[in-house]
This record gives structure tokens, C-alpha cells and sequence, in this order.
């Protein structure tokens, strides 16, 4: 894991701009209607126009609301999981959401109480964080139930102790940030309109007491909150990644497959120093340790190295003095603070002539000439014709991308290798091989398909010089617990060796009894490679 907090906010923007729009998408479609819920309750109960089976029907709709947002926070988790590592979307089913729902359901019910107590006792309030947030990114995860999602995210939030402190005061501070940010924004917003558009109304004429309503706040916090809670998870969905890369080593698996992507991406990834191959015909010992040092001492893989021993520096337990100074740091930065935004706005609507005291008075007679009615509109078709242009630029060059050409393969041919294409295009060659009566070049197909699926969970090593023999061996040490799987692989060869080199006539009895055999295969490793892979 990475011992660096700034390390881990880096990543997490680049990965919310890899992942694109649609994908906070997914977390404003369950935290949005929260957040408009909460504001019209808000309004209703301070404003004292709410009944009490108001209240009680409210409070229903908003706890319901809560589980969804919880549920599509997961999604959003999820999908952000699945880019980091390169793993396809498994398609829902009933019993699956249910258990999802349920897991939801019983996080977002406990998460405010537990946090409360976290924050009351100070030192597990980190912890506390990163196991609720570990537990949204892991949420997604089929080959999970709920219990091992729980204690997953347990273990991976006990991680670093050291990380997990670091990460809340960067953040705590870039939340000010845009708590500033977006506070000036609306609060300059009724009068950017009115000097816009000449339109006055009750809130560019109230002034000081537009920000001074207490519902000003409100509608500011929650506004911080929706842009602001993608970032938080994103930057938990990559410590978790790299939490559990510790055991797996996903992040290198990861990595290998990049570099075996078409060449400008593997380009990419030397520029960045994630990765380094040099490929040579030949290497020298010296030449192989020097690289091999020179790659262990790279930062990407400073997460390894064990952080050294902290110093005791006196008497006082490190824990209060930093309590303490976080404390008192947080007090005068939130005083300071207060502070700037106040002088701000005085001087900002001190330049735009708003009155202290709201004043009524008639609507405009005029408004702006029609001409600047005209440019804003140009402006508009304009900016909107950019972006639907860079959109479509990036979806052709994303379709040109995946659609890469299928490489022409002949099944008579001598030394074809099966890493040649992959299961699903063999078994498509095999079934239309079928429908010809080609029985023999069937039998090879899902013979190669067989050899590329076991290559695909790492089974097998394929290359064209090699044997069946050596793949028999190769298989037998790598599959050494599931001794059926093997003897199915045995008859496959047998049976193809038998067909295509001993020029015997094959029957649509042999082609069956191979692809029996592969799919026995399939049912007997495919549980084992997934236990392998979580």
C-alpha cells in the first residue's frame, strides 16, 4: 500500500477523469434526490409548516432515500473498482441484489451512530471512516456475501494507521476549499444574474440577508457534499486497491496485462514510470541486478518498504499533542476563515452597489439591449456545438480502439498456436466448422479453445514451441490438487493427437466428447481461479 496520502488524492482524481462522467453519474442518480429531500423536509420543519404525520412521512422517505443513496454509492464503487483493476461487469441477478440491498440497508442504518461514537473517542474516528468506505467500494463485489465484505473491509481499514490519519486533514482541507468555493458562488449568483440579464428579484434584492438565512447554509452544505463525496470514495477505492494488492499483487497483474496492450498505451505507461521492460536478445547477470534494484528503489513501489520506527519525542503521548494541535489549528483556521469570506463579500457587494438593508422597489422598466440577448445565445449554440464535436471525437476514437482486426487464421495450418485468439473466437471457428461437417478442424478448434482458456486463467503458458506433452506437465504441476481436471486434459490430447496426426477419420462422437471434457474442465478450475483471484 502506498504510505503517501498525496499519492493516493493524485490517483484519485486521475481515476474519477479515466472513469468520465457517467460514472458519477451513477452517484448523483442516489445522492441527489437525498439531498432535494432533505432540503424541502428542512424547509418544512424549520419553517413550522409541517404536521407531525408530515414529519413521520418525511423521516420514512428520507431513510428510504439514504439506503438508495447507499446502494448507488456501491455501484459508483464499484465501477471504480473494476477500472482500477481491469475486471469485467458481472451481470445482476435477484439473489444478488437482495444481499446488496441488505448489505446497504444495514451500513447506512449503523454509519451515522458509529461514526458519532468514533468521533466522541477520537482515535478509532479514521478507522471508523475507512471501514464504511471500504465497505462501498467492496459492495459490488459477486464472489463475495455480505459477512466476507464486512470483514474485508475490516481488515483492509486497519491498514496503515499511520495513512488513515493522514488522509482526513488533506481532505478536511480541501473540503474547505470548496465549501469556499461554492459559498461565494451562490452567494454572488442573484446578482451576477441581475447585472447578466437586468432581471431583479427578491433575493438580488434582500443583500446581506440572502447569505445570512440560515437555509444559505443548509442548501451550501449539501451542495459541497454532492460534489465533493465522489472524491472522498474515489480516494478509499484506491487504498482499498492497493490494500489488497499487498496480498494478490493485482496492481502488477494489472500492469502486465497494460503492457500487453497495442504499443502506444504500453508507451504510455514507460513514460509515467509505472512500468519498465526492455526486451534484448540476451542479458547479462550484472545488467539484470542493476535493473532489478534500480525498479525495487522506483516510487511506485514505495509502499512496500516497511515506514521506519517512530521516535519518542517526550513525556507526552504523541496522540494529545497532536489532538491538541489539530484542535486548536482547525479553531483559529475556521476563525480566519470566517474572517476572509466576510471581508470578501463586503467588498464585493460593495462594488456592486447592494445596500446593506434590503429595500424594496419596482421591477425594472428595460431590460438588456436585444443584441446582447443575441450574442449570449451565440455564445451558447457555440460552446454547445464543442462539446457534442469532443464527444463524438472521443467516441469514434474509443471505436476505433476496440474495433482492432481479427487476425485471418487458417485451422490447416502446421505450429498454430493457440494464443493466437482468443476461447471465444476458437469456439466460433469450431461451430461453423460443425455446420460445414469439418469434423477434423472442429476437433482442433476446441482443442486450441481448450489451451486458450487454460492460458487465460494462467493455467498454461502458451507459446507455439511448445508441446502437448509439456502442456500436460506444465498443467500438472500448476493444477496438482484437482487430479480429474488433469485426466480430462490427458483424454483432450489423446483424443486430438489420435485424430489429427494419426489422419484418422473423426465422428461428431469425438468433437462432443472433447468439448465434454473442456467444459468439465470449466466446472472443476474456474472456482478455484476465482478463490485465486479474490
Amino acid at each position: 500500500m502506498q504510505s503517501d496520502a498525496l499519492s493516493l488524492l493524485e490517483e484519485a482524481v486521475h481515476l474519477l477523469r479515466e472513469a468520465g462522467f457517467t460514472s458519477l453519474v451513477r452517484h448523483w442518480t442516489g445522492s441527489v434526490p437525498l439531498a432535494v429531500a432533505f432540503l424541502v423536509c428542512w424547509n418544512s420543519v424549520t419553517g413550522g409548516i409541517a404536521t407531525d404525520v408530515q414529519c413521520v412521512g418525511g423521516s420514512l422517505a428520507l431513510a428510504l432515500l439514504l439506503v438508495w443513496m447507499h446502494c448507488r454509492r456501491a455501484v459508483f464503487a464499484g465501477r471504480l473498482m473494476r477500472h482500477l483493476s481491469g475486471a469485467p461487469a458481472v451481470p445482476w441477478t435477484f439473489a444478488r441484489a437482495w444481499r446488496f440491498t441488505a448489505l446497504q440497508a444495514s451500513l447506512a442504518a449503523t454509519k451515522p451512530l458509529a461514526l458519532f461514537i468514533g468521533l466522541l473517542v477520537l482515535f478509532p474516528f479514521a478507522r471508523v471512516v475507512a471501514f464504511y468506505r471500504s465497505a462501498a467500494a467492496l459492495g459490488d463485489r459477486p464472489d463475495l456475501d455480505p459477512r466476507q465484505i464486512v470483514q474485508h473491509a475490516r481488515r483492509l481499514a486497519s491498514l496503515d494507521f499511520g495513512q488513515t490519519w493522514k488522509l482526513l486533514p488533506l481532505l478536511l482541507l480541501l473540503l474547505l476549499a470548496v465549501f469556499a468555493n461554492i459559498t461565494l458562488t451562490v452567494a454572488m449568483l442573484p446578482q451576477l444574474v441581475r447585472i447578466l440579464t437586468g432581471y431583479e428579484s427578491a433575493l438580488s434584492r434582500s443583500g446581506q440577508y440572502f447569505f445570512q438565512n440560515p437555509l444559505f447554509f443548509v442548501v451550501v452544505l449539501v451542495l459541497t457534499w454532492l460534489a465533493f463525496d465522489p472524491f472522498v470514495q474515489a480516494v478509499y477505492c484506491v487504498r482499498c486497491f492497493y490494500g489488497e494488492s499487498r496480498e494478490t499483487g493485482e496492481d502488477i497483474r494489472v500492469g502486465l496485462r497494460l503492457l500487453r496492450a497495442p504499443i502506444p498505451t504500453a508507451a504510455l505507461l514507460l513514460a509515467a514510470g509505472v512500468f519498465c521492460a526492455r526486451a534484448a536478445d540476451a542479458v547479462s547477470a550484472v545488467d539484470l541486478q542493476q535493473s532489478v534494484r534500480h525498479a525495487m528503489q522506483a516510487p511506485g513501489y514505495a509502499w512496500r518498504i516497511p515506514p521506519p520506527a517512530a521516535k519518542t519525542t517526550g513525556p507526552t503521548p504523541w496522540i494529545v499533542t497532536i489532538t491538541d494541535r489539530m484542535v486548536n489549528g482547525l479553531k483559529n483556521g475556521l476563525k480566519e476563515l470566517g474572517r476572509l469570506i466576510m471581508k470578501v463579500l463586503e467588498w464585493i457587494f460593495d462594488r456592486l452597489g447592494v445596500q446593506p438593508n434590503p429595500q424594496g422597489g419596482p421591477l425594472p422598466s428595460t431590460g438588456l439591449h436585444w443584441s446582447l440577448y443575441v450574442l449570449m445565445a451565440i455564445i451558447l449554440a457555440v460552446l454547445a456545438w464543442a462539446i457534442y464535436r469532443r464527444r463524438l471525437f472521443q467516441r469514434r476514437r474509443a471505436h476505433s480502439a476496440q474495433a482492432e482486426p481479427v487476425p485471418v487464421v487458417r485451422l490447416e495450418e502446421e505450429g498454430l498456436s493457440a494464443g493466437r485468439l482468443p476461447e471465444e473466437a476458437w469456439l466460433e471457428l469450431a461451430a461453423e466448422c460443425l455446420r460445414e461437417e469439418k469434423l477434423r478442424l472442429a476437433l482442433r478448434a476446441f482443442f486450441l479453445a481448450n489451451l486458450a482458456w487454460l492460458g487465460r486463467l494462467e493455467f498454461l503458458s502458451l507459446d507455439a514451441a511448445k508441446t502437448n506433452r509439456e502442456f500436460e506437465l506444465e498443467l500438472r504441476r500448476r493444477a496438482r490438487p484437482f487430479p480429474e481436471a488433469r485426466e480430462l486434459f490427458s483424454g483432450n490430447v489423446a483424443g486430438f493427437e489420435r485424430a489429427w496426426y494419426g489422419q484418422h477419420e473423426v465422428s461428431r462422437r469425438q468433437v462432443e466428447e472433447l468439448r465434454e471434457h473442456s467444459d468439465g474442465m470449466k466446472r472443476i478450475l474456474a472456482p478455484a481461479a476465482r478463490e485465486t483471484a479474490a
